[in-house]
């Protein structure tokens, strides 16, 4: 089901680009921050939701877009994206004494499918068009490559390998990309054209896998790990104090797969302008038009 869905996707986003090669395109670079939600969340309930919070980290990268039709754009991004998660900064759990950490630098890309639904040409009605302001909509596909790691006096070691739950799973997995933002296109100086553009946006991926973290289910046998995996693979997969080791007792929880978030602001710069003046309305609300104007 997920491949058909993909293929379908992929395949729409190929039909836009065939038709759109009379329009424009940006290229640009984006920041900002990025949040973990999973079994190592330094915040639970509705105070997960807090823009901020304890585990909070980074993300970088790149990106370039077509804008396939006045209302409609397709663009595609390589980002990093580093997120952590540790039992320590939730005090006021019972998860404290699980004493578990990570933290993963992920390598991110998608396409997304992105639709305009309010579109200001004339931002602040002045009439001289220096700048205007897009809301937009988005969803997509993308592809992260995953590399949870943990710390152990004082170096990081990678956990998928150690198979610390008895698990092996992918480095590679799928991610859809859902969220809302806005970006304002403007022209410097005596430019004829608005060239510069800068926006924000709100990006969730909505993830397949409950191992972002390398924490999902219940713990195994500690020594059966440290016969198979080695002594590191046996530090990591128990950090209880006083554990005995045995098996059986809850690691994390499988009901709900790990989840990530970014907010990230961007600068991009357009290109591939034909020079021919395009005409737009002065206001677009979900298609419907007002007076044409100049772009």
């Amino acid at each position: 089901m997920m491949i058909k869905s993909s293929l379908t996707v992929l395949l729409l986003l190929s039909s836009l680009l065939v038709s759109a090669q009379s329009f424009r395109w940006d290229i640009g670079v984006n920041g900002g921050i990025a949040n973990y939600f999973g079994d190592l969340a330094s915040e639970t309930g509705t105070n997960s939701l807090k823009v901020y919070q304890k585990n909070t980290r980074y993300s970088f990268g790149g990106f370039a877009r077509l804008r396939a039709s006045h209302n409609i754009g397709v663009s595609f991004h390589l980002n990093y994206i580093l997120i952590a998660g540790a039992d320590s900064l939730n005090k006021d759990s019972d998860r404290t004494s699980r004493n578990l950490s990570f933290r993963n630098n992920m390598f991110e890309g998608s396409a997304r499918l992105e639709y305009y639904p309010i579109i200001i040409n004339d931002l602040g009605g002045k009439k001289r068009y220096t700048a205007d302001l897009h809301l937009m909509l988005f969803g997509g596909l993308g592809l992260t490559y995953s590399n949870p790691q943990a710390s152990l006096n004082g170096s990081w070691e990678n956990l998928r390998p150690l198979q610390t739950e008895g698990v092996s799973y992918s480095a590679l997995q799928p991610v859809i990309p859902l969220g809302f933002g806005a970006f304002s296109t403007f022209r410097a100086g005596r430019a004829r054209f608005k060239r510069h553009r800068v926006g924000v946006e709100v990006n969730w991926r909505l993830t397949f896998t409950d191992y972002l973290d390398d924490v999902s289910t219940t713990y195994i046998d500690n020594e059966t790990i440290r016969e198979e995996q080695g002594e590191i693979a046996a530090e990591l997969a128990d950090r209880r104090v006083g554990s005995d080791g045995r098996a059986g007792g809850i690691r994390g929880n499988p009901n709900r797969n790990d989840n990530y978030a970014t907010i990230m602001f961007s600068y991009s710069y357009l290109v591939g302008f034909q020079g021919s003046d395009f005409r737009r309305p002065r206001y677009n609300y979900g298609g419907g038009r007002k007076r044409r104007t100049k772009f």
